[in-house]
């Protein structure tokens, strides 16, 4: 919690709380019925550890069949029975405090306004940045969303190239591409990238063509 308390007031001046700072951490055990060879044991570490970006980890248990972690085997530690290696500890380093939901894309027609509910199923207050696909029709100029549950926030591009255009919007990383010409688009771009809210999202969206929503909804397990 970030909190400045002056002399002058009892409550604090509050600028926010940081739920993502830390990542999600959790040690994962898991092993067989006999002892493994020395062969073995070299493929299981091969397999699971010195990899240089995170790797998608699904756990068959019901209770997490739904989601998926992003993440880095950091530490791997035979578990001995009688002097022999049956199983492994491992310590499982997320790049981020949440597990992912199944991927998602959801294709809209636009033509003119046109009103979308689109429903944040994740279980955490965070804001989702999903990935936008445009592909605009001949003579359209502009895409415009206006999400109502979060002050009425837009965000805009205009001035597209007005024969068929395909715009790749990466809001998460602040990245647009126009996938035809290599036109700049962030001259018409007012700088709000597209977020979801918790729960509903009423959407304004105005242009012609289609328009998908692609991403991941956040879960809050705790390990």
């Amino acid at each position: 919690i970030v909190e400045t308390r002056t002399n002058n007031r009892i409550q604090p001046l509050h600028f926010g709380v940081n739920y993502h700072k830390t990542p999600l951490q959790f040690k994962l055990v898991f092993g067989t019925d006999r002892a493994l060879d020395r062969y073995e044991l070299e493929d299981i570490s091969l397999w699971l550890t010195g990899h240089q970006d995170y790797k998608w980890l699904t756990i068959d248990q019901p209770d997490l069949e739904m989601v998926q972690f992003k993440c880095l085997i950091t530490e791997l530690t035979p578990i001995m029975h009688g002097w022999l290696p049956v199983a492994f500890e491992a310590l499982v380093v997320c790049d981020c405090p949440y597990a992912y939901g199944a991927e998602f894309s959801f294709s809209y027609t636009i033509k003119g306004t046109t009103e979308i509910l689109f429903r944040n199923e994740s279980s955490v207050r965070e804001y989702i940045k999903p990935h936008l696909t445009f592909s605009s029709a001949s003579g359209n100029t502009k895409l415009s969303i206006i999400n109502h549950n979060d002050n009425d926030r837009e965000f805009c591009l205009d001035g597209l190239p007005v024969g068929n255009t395909r715009v790749d919007i990466d809001n998460s990383n602040g990245i647009i591409r126009e996938g035809v010409s290599g036109y700049n688009l962030y001259k018409g771009f007012n700088l709000n990238f597209f977020r979801l809210v918790h729960g509903d999202n009423n959407l304004s969206v105005s242009g012609d063509g289609i328009l998908t929503i692609t991403g991941r909804f956040l879960h809050n397990v705790a390990a």
